[in-house]
């Protein structure tokens, strides 16, 4: 069941408080059966889940929503089988960097057009921004959760979490490649300042154990390196 075929005031609601998901419903394949927003359980629990997003993306000027909105676009039908619409929402996430640069007061920011490699890896960073004739680069990254704890076998489903004493080796590993990417992407554009912000999606057994934010925080410090910064968030 689409959005749209629900009735249309659950439409014009949509409009009311989601005008920028609701742009990219509409502009997306709607007749696609994989197509994101076409659940019958999305509305009832839209407004907990897509208030914090709506609000991110609102933060747009029109020229970027437009070149983020065409990135996403083409993954509003991409449904894996295991991680789902990550690929939605990894691009999606790429609006919390523009607002990062706008909270640093940067106020010429665009999205840079995507580049790949021969490999069809991506090559460029995602955002370029100037301020007082200084400029910046920002790659955002996000790291989610393990293959493991995604599993419809995960422990977590069916038994007690049990909390993690430390990071695992695997979590780190992930952490270390991710802004190795990241760095790549940075040094392929001219800038005076570089930027990775990572977006971290914790397994279970590691969302409310607060001494793993505090190890993470020391540990993303460690991994400060040739002129990049590190910037991240943690997501539950």
């Amino acid at each position: 069941m689409s959005v749209l075929s629900i009735s249309k005031d659950e439409a014009e609601k949509w409009l009311a408080n989601y005008p920028r998901l609701f742009d990219l419903y509409q502009r997306s394949k709607k007749d696609d059966l994989n197509n994101y927003f076409n659940f019958e359980e999305l509305i009832p629990w839209a407004a907990a889940n897509f208030a914090e997003i709506e609000k991110i993306l609102s933060k747009l000027d029109a020229k970027s929503w437009e070149k983020l909105r065409t990135k996403a676009l083409s993954f509003v039908a991409t449904d894996h089988p295991l991680r789902r619409y990550e690929q939605l929402f990894n691009h999606l996430n790429e609006a919390r960097g523009y607002v990062f640069l706008t909270d640093q007061g940067y106020t010429q920011i665009d999205f840079i057009e995507p580049k790949q490699n021969k490999k069809g890896a991506p090559q460029s960073p995602d955002l370029f921004a100037i301020k007082a004739g200084s400029s910046v680069v920002l790659e955002v990254k996000t790291v989610n959760e393990s293959d493991e704890n995604l599993s419809p076998d995960a422990s977590w489903r069916n038994e007690a979490v049990t909390v993690r004493r430390n990071l695992s080796s695997e979590f780190k590993d992930k952490i270390i490649s991710t802004i190795g990417q990241a760095l790549c992407q940075l040094n392929s554009y001219p800038s005076d300042r570089k930027i990775a912000f990572l977006i971290i999606r914790f397994d279970h057994g590691q969302k409310t154990a607060w001494h793993l934010y505090a190890e993470l925080k020391d540990f993303i410090a460690t991994q400060t390196k040739d002129g990049i910064e590190i910037y991240y968030e943690s997501q539950f």
